[in-house]
């Protein structure tokens, strides 16, 4: 896709809507050429075609024209996005004083200009933006050839001073993006001699000279965040497990938790409960979720609301893989708990587990009847439709488990007909080999009776799928499927 495309493409309503008042605001006229050229380019998206417009606006076959008015149209859309966005940002303000010390500079009119340079000053320091403190005391130096008022020794020691934050500020920035340089690189964390946690101590050391900063909170906060990102993007659970843990007992060590950070405690935390849960660490992932709930109280119970469904949703997990009754207890006291929460969400996360967790307590009915609620939940009808086809095949299978075969032949050719266009695709071709088999076993009451039957059953149990795969599956079919073919299901994942 071209610039101007992918310019117009991330616009927002407002940014749109502003455009075309601005543009309309010169000369006012349906047929504009420009606004010709953004509305199609806006309606058609990935659809674009440059030949069919190019013909369209320029019938004669001026080329040059064409792409005059397409330079000029992503011109005037940066001048534009500019001129909305300069009071939303601080550092885009702080541009907009620069701008004018320079216009009033340029007049020859020093105090004016001196009056727009000591706001950049201001705001500057305000927004703590060093790189542009320093170009700030240089030109206060440059004006004090012009105006006596100004002592240039004062902005000399200022721009001193500013030019040790930034020499940090500066190896900081060089250590982090060395460290995530190398960590992307780095394929084998943990298998070579060099583990995880050396390599980010060498690093940063080779990189942050300064022993303060290697050793201050600040930075070991970004690492954490850097860090825990690449690992968690390469499903890497294992180093991040690792990581974590030694980055949480690190800032117990300092005592560097207090009120200011608590957000970041608990997000650590959050991070331990989901590693050692995907390591399949459930005791330990449960002590970290009590752990997490004591925090949650901490400072009267400032963060509750915002992280309370992070704790319900690890004690769900983890109760999920060792105890579903416990599993079910804890999400009705989550629904007792979030009630004045106001979030769909969280009573779609309510619905849908309870439904699997009673499913695998071979209590189909009261699963289905979770499921039926789920379908009227206001955050299920912004659900991605992939995710509602493994929602509606998870039902197939309860319905079938359910001994009501009349209903789950009627709602497994709904879900066929319905989703019929996802289905044609090789991404839902394990959703389409359960809704195909679910008539096949409602004839019959093992598939060993039927020796096509079992040899499909067993292929498709026996066939190993990355676990990101099977962890987007409402309910695991391979593990639904094994005890059927005479397969231990908790072996599936050796």
């Amino acid at each position: 896709m071209q610039l101007l495309n992918k310019v117009i493409a991330v616009m927002n309503k407002e940014e749109v809507r502003n455009f075309k008042l601005w543009l309309n605001s010169t000369n006012a006229s349906s047929a504009r050429k420009d606004i010709l050229l953004f509305d199609y380019i806006r309606k058609s998206a990935d659809k674009y075609d440059e030949d069919f417009i190019f013909k369209k606006l320029y019938p004669d076959d001026d080329k040059n024209s064409f792409y005059r008015l397409k330079n000029r149209l992503l011109e005037d859309i940066g001048y534009n996005l500019s001129l909305l966005h300069f009071s939303k940002h601080e550092s885009n303000n702080l541009y907009l004083l620069l701008g004018l010390y320079n216009i009033f500079i340029s007049r020859n009119e020093p105090e004016i200009a001196l009056f727009y340079l000591k706001k950049a000053e201001k705001r500057a320091l305000l927004i703590e933006n060093f790189e542009l403190l320093d170009i700030i005391y240089a030109n206060f130096v440059k004006l004090s050839y012009d105006l006596t008022g100004i002592n240039p020794e004062v902005y000399i020691r200022h721009r001193k001073e500013n030019a040790v934050k930034l020499d940090k500020i500066r190896e900081t920035d060089q250590a982090l993006a060395a460290v995530t340089y190398r960590l992307k690189l780095s394929q084998n964390y943990g298998k070579q001699d060099a583990g995880l946690l050396k390599l980010l101590d060498s690093t940063i050391k080779e990189f942050a000279a300064d022993e303060s900063i290697w050793k201050s909170k600040t930075f070991q906060t970004r690492v954490f965040r850097a860090v825990s990102q690449i690992l968690i993007q390469n499903h890497n659970f294992v180093e991040l497990e690792k990581f974590m843990l030694a980055t949480y007992q690190r800032f117990l060590d300092q005592k560097w938790f207090d009120k200011s950070n608590h957000e970041t405690k608990i997000q650590m935390l959050i991070y331990i409960i989901n590693s050692t849960f995907k390591n399949h660490k459930f005791r330990e992932s449960l002590d970290y979720a009590e752990a997490l709930g004591e925090e949650l109280s901490a400072y009267n119970a400032m963060l509750y609301k915002k992280f309370v469904f992070f704790y319900y949703n690890a004690l769900v997990i983890n109760y999920a893989k060792t105890d579903l009754a416990r599993g079910v207890k804890a999400l009705d006291e989550a629904e007792r708990e979030m009630k004045d929460i106001k979030n769909s969400y969280y009573d779609f996360f309510i619905l849908l587990n309870k439904a699997t967790l009673l499913f695998y307590q071979r209590k189909n009915n009261e699963a289905i009847k979770n499921l039926v609620k789920l379908y009227l939940n206001d955050h299920y009808t912004k659900t991605d439709v992939s995710f509602k086809v493994k929602i509606a095949v998870a039902e197939c299978i309860m319905q079938y488990e359910s001994g009501d075969g009349e209903s789950a032949l009627k709602r497994v050719e709904q879900v066929k007909k319905h989703f019929k266009e996802q289905l044609a695709t090789d991404d839902f071709k394990r959703e389409w080999f359960v809704l195909k088999l679910l008539p096949d076993l409602m004839g019959i009451k093992e598939p060993e009776a039927n020796s096509k039957l079992h040899t499909q059953v067993t292929r498709f149990v026996k066939t190993a799928v990355a676990e990101s795969v099977e962890d987007g599956e409402v309910l695991r079919y391979r593990a639904w499927l094994a005890p059927k073919v005479g397969i231990e299901s908790d072996v599936l994942g050796e």
